[in-house]
């Protein structure tokens, strides 16, 4: 019996999962042992509004691009701020349509007050295309609700000289 073969990408899903995972376990610990991880700053209009150091984020949108055929995107995302303006991540992302396609991406974000910028390089993996590489930059918005946020959000992703659109919104808690 021939073993079917399996790429590389695909045997580390699992992994980059369980590293997700990981990184979120030990940013909870400090927030479920009673620390206190909130933080305020002051916006541009002198308002306050808090910053927490972790963001874990349910994320739904659509991918706009022959590449991705219009499909839904579902997602998951997690940020470690480590100061007001500066804070690294990590992103899953599955696109339905007619083929799947799975995106991660390690992006770094640059905050100004609720606006967030980041870069992301990455991995596009699809049964279509193969494992390719992935730059997604994108903005955000962030509308508080306590220690929740939802962030309406726009991403282009730059795969093998393809442009794909990512619109959608994250919805998020911080801790």
């Amino acid at each position: 019996m021939k073993a079917k073969h399996m790429s590389p990408l695909t045997r580390l899903k699992p992994m980059v999962a369980a590293l997700l995972f990981s990184l979120v376990s030990l940013a909870v610990g400090p927030a479920t042992l009673g620390a206190s991880t909130e933080r305020e700053a002051e916006g541009e209009h002198g308002e306050r509004y808090e910053f927490h150091p972790n963001l874990l984020a349910a994320f739904v949108g659509v991918a706009v691009d022959d590449r991705r055929d219009n499909g839904l995107a579902l997602g998951i995302e997690y940020e470690k701020r480590f100061s007001e303006t500066f804070g690294v991540g990590g992103v899953a992302e599955y696109t339905f349509g007619d083929f799947d396609v799975w995106v991660f991406a390690v992006p770094f974000a640059y905050h100004m007050d609720r606006w967030k910028f980041y870069v992301a390089p990455g991995i596009e993996d699809s049964d279509h295309h193969g494992n390719e590489f992935l730059m997604r930059f994108g903005v955000e918005y962030g509308f508080e609700a306590g220690s929740w946020e939802v962030s309406p959000q726009l991403d282009v992703d730059i795969v093998d000289g393809d442009q794909v659109l990512v619109l959608g919104v994250a919805f998020g808690r911080g801790f």
